[in-house]
């Protein structure tokens, strides 16, 4: 099974998790509520022209900016948009955690790769070669 393969795989066990279905059930709920959809509609517009703008090379202005954060506001204020926010970051939690995984089975590929050299440099105190051993 190739890499990309196992990202695959990992994408759909990640979308059976429990806090990916609460994402989509409060996803679903904003998108059924017209207030909801509405408060986040108006922010994402807002968003978006202010980031034309900034494309375009204009400066946002204090009002500029005030106007979105309060769109922000109305919108995180509706109880479904925060509960939708709350499963995301949730969520993102998980995804986060993948990653720490990850992470640790490159740092373990990367020893393993490493040991294979030679050098271990159990008397580096950084526990990082640097390529030449010659501190070992």
């Amino acid at each position: 099974m190739s890499v990309f393969d196992m990202a695959i795989e990992l994408g759909k066990q990640l979308s059976n998790t429990e806090e990916y279905q609460k994402v989509l059930a409060t996803q679903r709920a904003v998108a059924m509520d017209k207030d909801a959809r509405a408060a986040v509609k108006e922010f994402q517009q807002l968003q978006q022209a202010y980031h034309r703008m900034q494309m375009m090379g204009h400066q946002l202005t204090p009002e500029n900016i005030a106007t979105l954060e309060e769109a922000e506001k109305k919108a995180s204020a509706h109880p479904l948009v925060q509960d939708y926010l709350n499963a995301q970051a949730v969520f993102y939690e998980v995804v986060n955690t993948v990653n720490e995984k990850i992470q640790e089975g490159l740092k373990g590929a990367a020893a393993a790769t490493h040991d294979q050299g030679g050098c271990n440099c159990s008397s580096n105190d950084s526990g990082a070669c640097g390529g030449s051993c010659s501190g070992c």
